[in-house]
Protein backbone atom coordinates (compact mmCIF):
# COMPACT_ATOMS: atom_id res chain seq x y z
CA UNK A 1 0.00 0.00 0.00
CA UNK A 2 1.40 3.71 -0.78
CA UNK A 3 0.17 6.69 -0.19
CA UNK A 4 0.12 10.65 -1.88
CA UNK A 5 -0.87 13.50 -0.49
CA UNK A 6 -0.77 17.12 -0.33
CA UNK A 7 -2.03 19.18 2.82
CA UNK A 8 -0.70 22.52 1.81
CA UNK A 9 -3.37 24.87 -0.80
CA UNK A 10 -1.47 26.87 -3.28
CA UNK A 11 -1.68 30.28 -4.39
CA UNK A 12 -0.23 31.45 -6.84
CA UNK A 13 0.74 34.28 -9.66
CA UNK A 14 1.82 37.75 -9.77
CA UNK A 15 0.68 39.69 -6.54
CA UNK A 16 -0.84 36.90 -5.04
CA UNK A 17 1.01 37.78 -1.65
CA UNK A 18 -2.60 39.73 -1.16
CA UNK A 19 -4.02 36.64 -0.30
CA UNK A 20 -2.97 36.96 2.83
CA UNK A 21 -5.75 39.37 3.72
CA UNK A 22 -8.55 36.49 2.84
CA UNK A 23 -6.71 34.21 5.19
CA UNK A 24 -6.44 37.01 8.03
CA UNK A 25 -9.97 37.97 8.03
CA UNK A 26 -10.47 34.78 9.92
CA UNK A 27 -7.64 35.13 12.64
CA UNK A 28 -7.31 38.22 14.79
CA UNK A 29 -3.62 37.97 16.03
CA UNK A 30 -1.16 37.40 13.40
CA UNK A 31 2.72 36.97 13.47
CA UNK A 32 5.44 36.98 10.41
CA UNK A 33 8.41 35.49 10.68
CA UNK A 34 10.63 37.60 7.85
CA UNK A 35 14.29 37.25 6.85
CA UNK A 36 16.06 40.95 6.39
CA UNK A 37 15.87 41.03 2.15
CA UNK A 38 12.01 40.53 2.23
CA UNK A 39 11.32 43.88 4.60
CA UNK A 40 14.99 45.63 2.42
CA UNK A 41 12.54 45.45 -0.39
CA UNK A 42 8.84 46.12 0.69
CA UNK A 43 7.13 42.64 1.15
CA UNK A 44 6.98 42.50 4.89
CA UNK A 45 5.53 46.06 4.93
CA UNK A 46 3.18 44.75 1.76
CA UNK A 47 2.53 41.99 3.73
CA UNK A 48 1.66 43.46 6.84
CA UNK A 49 -0.94 45.64 5.24
CA UNK A 50 -2.77 43.09 4.09
CA UNK A 51 -3.12 41.96 7.59
CA UNK A 52 -4.28 45.21 8.89
CA UNK A 53 -6.78 45.68 5.86
CA UNK A 54 -8.26 42.43 7.65
CA UNK A 55 -8.68 44.46 10.64
CA UNK A 56 -5.99 41.92 12.84
CA UNK A 57 -3.38 42.58 14.86
CA UNK A 58 0.19 42.33 12.93
CA UNK A 59 3.55 41.80 14.55
CA UNK A 60 7.07 40.85 13.05
CA UNK A 61 10.19 38.99 14.02
CA UNK A 62 12.60 40.01 11.49
CA UNK A 63 16.52 38.93 10.62
CA UNK A 64 15.54 35.02 10.41
CA UNK A 65 19.40 33.46 10.04
CA UNK A 66 19.90 31.95 7.21
CA UNK A 67 20.65 28.52 8.70
CA UNK A 68 18.36 28.26 11.03
CA UNK A 69 19.13 26.75 14.46
CA UNK A 70 17.09 25.39 17.49
CA UNK A 71 19.13 27.31 19.40
CA UNK A 72 17.42 30.68 17.66
CA UNK A 73 14.06 29.44 18.01
CA UNK A 74 14.52 28.50 21.86
CA UNK A 75 15.48 32.57 21.98
CA UNK A 76 12.19 33.38 20.27
CA UNK A 77 9.77 31.21 21.66
CA UNK A 78 9.21 34.05 24.82
CA UNK A 79 8.01 36.45 22.24
CA UNK A 80 5.79 34.48 20.34
CA UNK A 81 3.83 33.14 23.04
CA UNK A 82 3.61 36.71 24.88
CA UNK A 83 2.07 38.19 21.56
CA UNK A 84 0.00 34.77 21.47
CA UNK A 85 -1.15 34.49 17.37
CA UNK A 86 -4.00 32.56 15.84
CA UNK A 87 -2.16 32.77 12.47
CA UNK A 88 1.88 32.37 11.98
CA UNK A 89 3.10 33.36 8.49
CA UNK A 90 6.94 32.68 6.94
CA UNK A 91 7.84 35.36 4.70
CA UNK A 92 11.26 34.45 2.92
CA UNK A 93 13.72 31.75 1.86
CA UNK A 94 13.15 27.64 3.47
CA UNK A 95 14.84 28.94 6.73
CA UNK A 96 12.22 31.35 8.08
CA UNK A 97 9.48 28.72 7.29
CA UNK A 98 11.50 25.77 8.60
CA UNK A 99 11.60 28.39 11.68
CA UNK A 100 8.04 29.11 11.91
CA UNK A 101 7.33 25.22 11.47
CA UNK A 102 9.20 24.69 14.32
CA UNK A 103 8.05 27.71 16.49
CA UNK A 104 4.55 26.36 16.28
CA UNK A 105 5.37 22.63 17.43
CA UNK A 106 6.77 24.16 20.39
CA UNK A 107 4.39 26.86 20.75
CA UNK A 108 0.98 24.94 20.35
CA UNK A 109 3.15 21.70 22.35
CA UNK A 110 5.06 23.45 25.15
CA UNK A 111 5.55 20.64 26.66
CA UNK A 112 7.54 18.75 24.31
CA UNK A 113 11.54 18.52 23.68
CA UNK A 114 13.64 19.32 20.79
CA UNK A 115 15.73 16.02 21.32
CA UNK A 116 12.22 14.10 21.67
CA UNK A 117 10.40 14.84 18.75
CA UNK A 118 13.34 15.28 16.19
CA UNK A 119 14.53 12.37 14.04
CA UNK A 120 18.14 12.40 15.21
CA UNK A 121 19.29 8.65 14.26
CA UNK A 122 17.12 6.37 11.98
CA UNK A 123 17.76 3.48 14.76
CA UNK A 124 15.63 5.55 16.97
CA UNK A 125 11.80 6.39 16.68
CA UNK A 126 11.06 9.91 17.82
CA UNK A 127 8.07 10.59 19.51
CA UNK A 128 4.98 11.88 17.29
CA UNK A 129 4.48 15.63 17.08
CA UNK A 130 0.23 15.88 18.79
CA UNK A 131 -2.10 17.78 16.96
CA UNK A 132 -1.33 21.46 16.44
CA UNK A 133 -3.81 23.82 16.16
CA UNK A 134 -2.57 27.05 15.05
CA UNK A 135 -2.39 27.24 10.61
CA UNK A 136 0.68 28.20 9.07
CA UNK A 137 1.30 30.24 5.51
CA UNK A 138 4.20 29.95 3.57
CA UNK A 139 5.93 32.53 1.34
CA UNK A 140 8.87 31.51 -0.13
CA UNK A 141 11.46 34.16 -1.39
CA UNK A 142 13.81 31.34 -2.83
CA UNK A 143 13.04 28.73 -4.83
CA UNK A 144 14.86 25.46 -3.65
CA UNK A 145 13.90 24.25 0.31
CA UNK A 146 9.99 23.12 -1.16
CA UNK A 147 9.58 23.80 2.91
CA UNK A 148 6.23 25.53 1.88
CA UNK A 149 4.75 21.96 1.16
CA UNK A 150 6.91 19.48 2.66
CA UNK A 151 6.42 18.09 6.17
CA UNK A 152 9.43 18.97 7.43
CA UNK A 153 11.63 21.44 9.14
CA UNK A 154 15.16 21.08 9.30
CA UNK A 155 17.10 22.57 11.90
CA UNK A 156 20.54 22.96 12.92
CA UNK A 157 21.74 21.99 16.72
CA UNK A 158 25.01 22.70 17.35
CA UNK A 159 27.06 21.86 14.11
CA UNK A 160 24.48 19.08 12.69
CA UNK A 161 21.09 19.28 10.85
CA UNK A 162 18.31 17.56 12.01
CA UNK A 163 14.88 17.11 10.96
CA UNK A 164 11.30 17.84 12.70
CA UNK A 165 9.21 15.92 10.64
CA UNK A 166 4.91 15.73 10.40
CA UNK A 167 2.28 16.33 8.66
CA UNK A 168 1.04 18.65 11.60
CA UNK A 169 4.26 21.07 10.12
CA UNK A 170 2.99 21.13 6.73
CA UNK A 171 1.33 24.67 6.21
CA UNK A 172 -1.96 25.54 4.89
CA UNK A 173 -1.34 27.27 2.89
CA UNK A 174 1.24 28.08 0.15
CA UNK A 175 1.58 31.76 -1.74
CA UNK A 176 3.71 31.80 -4.56
CA UNK A 177 4.05 35.33 -6.02
CA UNK A 178 6.80 35.29 -8.78
CA UNK A 179 8.08 39.09 -7.04
CA UNK A 180 9.41 37.64 -4.37
CA UNK A 181 12.20 35.27 -5.93
CA UNK A 182 12.93 38.44 -8.28
CA UNK A 183 15.24 39.59 -5.84
CA UNK A 184 17.23 36.74 -4.95
CA UNK A 185 21.00 37.37 -5.38
CA UNK A 186 22.59 35.56 -8.60
CA UNK A 187 24.47 32.80 -6.42
CA UNK A 188 21.01 32.40 -3.88
CA UNK A 189 19.42 31.93 -7.04
CA UNK A 190 21.88 29.01 -8.11
CA UNK A 191 22.31 27.31 -4.83
CA UNK A 192 18.37 27.27 -4.14
CA UNK A 193 17.61 25.83 -7.99
CA UNK A 194 20.78 23.28 -7.58
CA UNK A 195 19.19 22.06 -4.53
CA UNK A 196 15.03 21.54 -6.74
CA UNK A 197 17.30 19.52 -9.06
CA UNK A 198 18.74 17.16 -6.16
CA UNK A 199 14.71 16.86 -4.74
CA UNK A 200 13.76 16.06 -8.28
CA UNK A 201 16.14 13.49 -9.58
CA UNK A 202 16.19 11.85 -5.34
CA UNK A 203 12.46 12.16 -5.09
CA UNK A 204 12.58 9.77 -8.54
CA UNK A 205 14.74 7.16 -7.04
CA UNK A 206 14.09 6.49 -3.60
CA UNK A 207 12.61 3.28 -2.94
CA UNK A 208 9.36 5.56 -1.94
CA UNK A 209 8.25 6.68 -5.38
CA UNK A 210 4.79 6.43 -6.85
CA UNK A 211 3.63 7.31 -10.21
CA UNK A 212 2.30 10.34 -8.33
CA UNK A 213 4.97 11.83 -6.86
CA UNK A 214 7.26 10.84 -10.03
CA UNK A 215 5.04 12.78 -11.96
CA UNK A 216 6.07 15.84 -9.96
CA UNK A 217 9.39 15.34 -9.68
CA UNK A 218 9.86 15.12 -13.50
CA UNK A 219 8.23 17.97 -13.99
CA UNK A 220 10.82 19.78 -11.87
CA UNK A 221 13.65 18.50 -12.96
CA UNK A 222 12.57 19.24 -16.54
CA UNK A 223 12.16 22.77 -15.71
CA UNK A 224 15.22 23.26 -13.45
CA UNK A 225 17.47 21.79 -16.24
CA UNK A 226 15.68 23.97 -18.62
CA UNK A 227 15.37 27.64 -16.74
CA UNK A 228 17.80 27.50 -14.00
CA UNK A 229 21.01 28.88 -16.33
CA UNK A 230 18.35 31.21 -17.56
CA UNK A 231 17.35 32.40 -13.99
CA UNK A 232 20.92 32.81 -12.98
CA UNK A 233 20.73 35.90 -15.76
CA UNK A 234 17.88 37.22 -14.39
CA UNK A 235 15.32 36.34 -16.77
CA UNK A 236 12.30 37.02 -14.79
CA UNK A 237 10.17 34.35 -16.42
CA UNK A 238 13.17 31.58 -16.08
CA UNK A 239 12.79 32.70 -12.15
CA UNK A 240 9.30 31.91 -11.94
CA UNK A 241 9.06 28.64 -13.53
CA UNK A 242 11.89 27.40 -10.93
CA UNK A 243 10.40 29.43 -8.07
CA UNK A 244 6.99 26.46 -9.08
CA UNK A 245 9.47 23.64 -9.72
CA UNK A 246 10.98 24.08 -6.58
CA UNK A 247 7.54 23.74 -4.97
CA UNK A 248 6.91 20.69 -7.29
CA UNK A 249 9.68 18.75 -6.34
CA UNK A 250 8.68 19.86 -2.76
CA UNK A 251 5.65 17.81 -3.44
CA UNK A 252 7.46 15.27 -4.67
CA UNK A 253 9.93 14.77 -1.64
CA UNK A 254 6.84 15.28 0.82
CA UNK A 255 5.63 12.36 -0.45
CA UNK A 256 8.71 10.21 -1.74
CA UNK A 257 11.26 10.88 0.44
CA UNK A 258 14.71 11.85 -0.16
CA UNK A 259 17.86 9.92 -0.07
CA UNK A 260 21.79 9.64 0.64
CA UNK A 261 22.91 12.99 -1.36
CA UNK A 262 20.93 14.70 1.48
CA UNK A 263 22.14 12.65 4.39
CA UNK A 264 25.40 13.73 3.04
CA UNK A 265 25.07 17.45 2.59
CA UNK A 266 22.70 17.60 6.16
CA UNK A 267 25.88 16.76 8.08
CA UNK A 268 27.93 18.85 6.05
CA UNK A 269 26.11 21.52 6.95
CA UNK A 270 29.03 23.71 8.74
CA UNK A 271 30.92 23.86 5.23
CA UNK A 272 28.77 24.97 2.69
CA UNK A 273 25.39 26.36 1.56
CA UNK A 274 22.73 23.12 1.60
CA UNK A 275 21.98 23.33 -2.23
CA UNK A 276 25.89 23.61 -3.00
CA UNK A 277 26.43 20.73 -1.51
CA UNK A 278 23.82 18.79 -2.59
CA UNK A 279 25.08 19.81 -6.27
CA UNK A 280 28.75 18.42 -5.60
CA UNK A 281 27.65 15.75 -4.06
CA UNK A 282 24.69 14.28 -6.38
CA UNK A 283 27.40 12.90 -9.28
CA UNK A 284 29.38 10.80 -6.83
CA UNK A 285 25.77 9.33 -4.98
CA UNK A 286 24.56 8.83 -8.62
CA UNK A 287 27.44 6.55 -9.48
CA UNK A 288 27.43 5.10 -5.89
CA UNK A 289 24.07 4.09 -6.90
CA UNK A 290 24.63 2.63 -9.71
CA UNK A 291 24.96 -0.78 -8.87
CA UNK A 292 21.43 -0.88 -8.27
CA UNK A 293 19.63 -1.82 -11.16
CA UNK A 294 16.35 0.33 -10.17
CA UNK A 295 18.28 3.39 -9.95
CA UNK A 296 20.32 2.83 -12.85
CA UNK A 297 16.60 2.07 -14.42
CA UNK A 298 15.22 5.62 -12.76
CA UNK A 299 18.24 7.37 -13.88
CA UNK A 300 17.98 6.25 -17.47
CA UNK A 301 14.16 7.43 -17.52
CA UNK A 302 15.28 10.66 -16.40
CA UNK A 303 18.09 10.90 -18.69
CA UNK A 304 15.56 10.37 -21.81
CA UNK A 305 13.56 12.85 -20.32
CA UNK A 306 15.76 15.31 -20.79
CA UNK A 307 16.89 14.28 -24.23
CA UNK A 308 20.00 11.90 -23.61
CA UNK A 309 19.53 8.00 -23.16
CA UNK A 310 21.27 5.94 -20.68
CA UNK A 311 21.88 6.76 -16.54
CA UNK A 312 26.18 7.33 -17.79
CA UNK A 313 24.70 10.40 -19.59
CA UNK A 314 22.60 11.70 -16.94
CA UNK A 315 25.70 11.92 -14.40
CA UNK A 316 27.63 13.44 -17.05
CA UNK A 317 25.37 15.76 -18.06
CA UNK A 318 25.09 16.82 -14.16
CA UNK A 319 28.76 16.93 -13.76
CA UNK A 320 28.35 19.80 -17.11
CA UNK A 321 25.66 21.31 -15.38
CA UNK A 322 27.17 22.14 -12.19
CA UNK A 323 30.27 22.73 -14.38
CA UNK A 324 28.66 25.43 -16.33
CA UNK A 325 26.55 26.70 -13.34
CA UNK A 326 30.19 27.49 -11.82
CA UNK A 327 29.81 25.13 -8.90
CA UNK A 328 32.81 24.99 -6.77
CA UNK A 329 35.31 21.85 -5.69
CA UNK A 330 34.65 20.63 -1.98
CA UNK A 331 38.43 21.43 -1.44
CA UNK A 332 37.98 25.09 -2.69
CA UNK A 333 35.34 25.35 0.62
CA UNK A 334 36.80 23.80 3.02
CA UNK A 335 40.65 23.25 3.97
CA UNK A 336 42.00 19.68 4.40
CA UNK A 337 42.96 19.33 7.38
CA UNK A 338 39.39 20.74 9.16
CA UNK A 339 38.03 18.59 6.38
CA UNK A 340 39.63 15.09 7.69
CA UNK A 341 39.52 16.27 11.19
CA UNK A 342 35.51 16.34 11.04
CA UNK A 343 35.44 13.28 8.15
CA UNK A 344 34.74 10.43 10.57
CA UNK A 345 32.12 12.00 12.65
CA UNK A 346 30.21 13.43 9.75
CA UNK A 347 30.10 10.21 8.06
CA UNK A 348 29.35 8.24 11.72
CA UNK A 349 25.98 10.78 11.49
CA UNK A 350 25.47 10.86 7.87
CA UNK A 351 24.76 6.78 8.32
CA UNK A 352 22.09 7.29 11.17
CA UNK A 353 20.25 9.99 8.76
CA UNK A 354 16.73 8.81 8.28
CA UNK A 355 16.93 9.65 4.52
CA UNK A 356 19.56 6.72 3.63
CA UNK A 357 15.94 4.27 4.71
CA UNK A 358 15.18 5.47 1.58
CA UNK A 359 17.96 5.24 -1.00
CA UNK A 360 17.67 2.57 -3.53
CA UNK A 361 21.31 1.16 -2.10
CA UNK A 362 21.84 0.84 1.85
CA UNK A 363 25.57 2.43 2.13
CA UNK A 364 27.80 1.16 5.01
CA UNK A 365 29.27 4.46 7.04
CA UNK A 366 33.03 3.34 5.57
CA UNK A 367 31.42 3.56 2.09
CA UNK A 368 29.71 7.00 3.30
CA UNK A 369 33.30 7.89 4.63
CA UNK A 370 34.64 7.04 1.05
CA UNK A 371 31.57 8.71 -0.58
CA UNK A 372 33.08 12.02 1.15
CA UNK A 373 36.58 11.60 0.47
CA UNK A 374 35.83 11.15 -3.41
CA UNK A 375 34.10 14.04 -3.15
CA UNK A 376 36.77 16.32 -1.29
CA UNK A 377 39.50 14.75 -3.58
CA UNK A 378 37.35 15.15 -7.02
CA UNK A 379 38.25 11.49 -7.73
Amino acid sequence: MQFFSLKTRIVLGEGSLSYIKSVAKKHSRVLIFSSKSMRVHGFLNEAMNYVEDANAEVEAITGVPAEPSYEYVESIMPKVREFQPDLIVALGGGSVIDVAKAVKVFYDAPELKFEEVAFISRFEKPKPIPKLKTPLIAIPSTSGAGSEVSAASVLKKGDIKYNLVSFEIAPEFAILDPRLPRTMPKEVARNSGLDVLVHGIEAYTTTAATPFSDAVAIKAIKLVYKYLPLSVQDDEKARENVHYAATMAGIAFLNARLGLCHSLSHKAAWIAPHGLLNAIFLPYVMEFNMRSEYARKRYAEIARELGFNTAQELIEVIKEFNEMLGVPKLSELVSEDEFLSKLDEMSEKAYHDPLINFNPVEPSAEEIKELYKRAFYGE
